[in-house]
């Protein structure tokens, strides 16, 4: 989908192009008895419609995509950031049926604040996994939750730079994954050579490194949440005003 937005100043509405604007509609004519073809191209049509407006460019920030619904879900509301190069804005995105076209606009009186991702362990899945894998691994379920439980505590000590984030959740768009950089995973090995012995630590290294793919096992989730700010009208007061005024008569 395309990160480029346009936007009419003056009526405040937004079009995003797609790779299917320029796409042909068909309908059944009775009278002939065929189905016709009727050429479509949703952007010339946007342009048309405002002639002699201002229509600015808007770039989508990567990233900034911000929803309490799964992306699959045809009838939601979304908001993310868009510039001009020079200002931010907000924008809304949502429809209230299924049959509608998605609509944008710009959301002058709110901002959008994301809180620090918070990491987390899938640990009813890592377990699954080193389970399905305990001969491989020579561990039995006990000494697995150690492990499970020294990578909670070591993930819930460690910074962002230490992690590349690979991947985003199908289900919830403020959860990505991310991966443990390789100084991440030494550390981490480093931190559990009290629990288990070198042949040990060699197994749980192939192990990790078989289960760091996009959404795998070892891989951190990143919990994201977010607020809509209102905005708080700039106030003005009588002497501000009194003192811009006396200005512009001297």
């Amino acid at each position: 989908m395309s990160d480029v937005i346009f936007r009419c100043e003056d009526c405040n509405e937004l079009f995003r192009p797609t790779g299917y604007d320029s796409q042909p509609a068909f309908y059944f004519n009775r009278k002939s008895g065929s189905v016709e073809e009727i050429e479509m191209d949703d952007l010339r049509d946007f342009k048309m419609a405002h002639d002699g407006h201002k229509v600015v460019k808007l770039r989508i920030i990567d990233g900034s995509f911000c929803s309490h619904r799964a992306q699959k879900e045809p009838v939601r509301e979304d908001y993310f950031q868009a510039t001009d190069g020079i200002q931010t804005y907000t924008v809304r995105r949502w429809r209230k049926d299924i049959n509608e076209p998605l609509r944008y606009e710009v959301a002058d009186d709110v901002r959008i604040e994301v809180d620090k991702p918070i990491p987390q362990v899938q640990s009813e899945e890592l377990k699954k996994q080193m389970i399905a894998d305990a001969r491989k691994l020579k561990l039995d379920e006990a000494r697995i939750g150690k492990f499970i439980e020294r990578f909670r505590t070591f993930v819930s000590g460690i910074k962002m730079e230490d992690m590349i984030e690979c991947g985003l959740s199908a289900d919830d768009p403020m959860i990505s994954y991310a991966a443990l950089k390789d100084e991440a995973v030494e550390a981490f090995l480093s931190y559990c050579r009290s629990l288990f012995t070198d042949e040990e630590l060699r197994r749980l290294r192939m192990f990790i490194d078989e289960n760091s793919e996009y959404n795998d096992v070892m891989n951190v989730q990143l919990i994201r949440s977010f607020q809509l700010i209102r905005k708080t009208p700039a106030k003005v007061y009588a002497e501000d005003w009194v003192e811009a005024y006396h200005a512009c008569v001297i």
